[in-house]
């Protein structure tokens, strides 16, 4: 049950991070690191990642029913 948990914490964080960067980038004028090819492949991989780990710990909930 501990692995689960931790699942869904780096998926949550993820997630957050995401949000995060996402809010900044539309704050401001600028890409954040330089391009926004980078910033949108940053978003892309917080957010897949996030959706990842996500369905992995509901697979693992799922069996452990």
């Amino acid at each position: 049950m501990k692995k689960i948990g931790l699942l869904l914490f780096i998926a949550f964080l993820m997630f957050f991070l995401g949000q995060l960067l996402w809010t900044i980038g539309l704050l401001v004028d600028f890409p954040l690191f330089g391009s926004t090819f980078i910033e949108e492949w940053m978003l892309n991989i917080l957010f897949t990642s996030c959706s990842v780990f996500g369905m992995i710990a509901g697979w693992k909930l799922y069996l452990n029913k």
